[in-house]
């Protein structure tokens, strides 16, 4: 069996959220925006807002899956507040190729904000297709397929508190087959307790 690697914990996570938003304080001021992308980004963006020091509007923005063979998505749920010449943050759990992020940023800048910044958990800059900006990040990712908090696999695995990477196929076969054993182990190595010192 293809045993799953826990790559960020719980206390790592929060040590690094914390770092972020002392970053984004001296960017984010009285009564800016910032812009969750569902779903992933939920626990990401709940930990960085309650570190803020000013007071934020959050909203969000949802986008389908990529059309498969196409590379294009589609918004599903648009911003409900007036961002115009506000700052906006807007906070992913992964970038990527580029892609989403290019197509977010442009959809964002129609609705005039002052300035657009980007906030990422984790940056597969490696995989990077178009030059889009992230300016701020929480770890580099290199692994390739992750779980956890915020991200998923077909629906689960969202509310785990740390990051685990896995092998993907070996998942699908186990899901194909009713099995658990590798969504067991990913939920003990998630859950297990270790102490890190911000």
């Amino acid at each position: 069996m293809d045993f799953p690697k826990l790559l960020q914990n719980e206390q790592e996570i929060e040590c690094r959220v914390r770092e972020l938003a002392s970053e984004l304080d001296d960017y984010l001021g009285e009564g800016d925006v910032v812009v969750g992308v569902l779903k992933g980004c939920l626990p990401f963006l709940a930990d960085l807002v309650r570190e803020l020091r000013h007071g934020i509007e959050i909203d969000f923005l949802a986008l389908t899956s990529f059309q498969e063979n196409t590379g294009r998505v589609r918004l599903t749920r648009d911003l409900g507040i007036d961002v115009a010449g506000r700052n906006v943050l807007l906070v992913e759990d992964v970038v990527d190729t580029g892609f989403r992020l290019n197509f977010l940023r442009n959809h964002l800048e129609t609705h005039q904000p002052a300035e657009v910044r980007v906030c990422t958990l984790f940056d597969r800059s490696d995989r990077r297709v178009l030059p889009v900006e992230v300016e701020y990040s929480g770890f580099v990712l290199q692994e390739g397929f992750i779980v956890g908090y915020g991200i998923d696999h077909l629906g689960m695995f969202r509310n785990l508190p740390s990051v685990v990477s896995a092998n993907q196929a070996i998942l699908d076969e186990e899901f194909a087959k009713g099995e658990s054993k590798l969504v067991d182990e990913i939920l003990k190595i998630a859950h297990g307790k270790e102490t890190v010192k911000c």
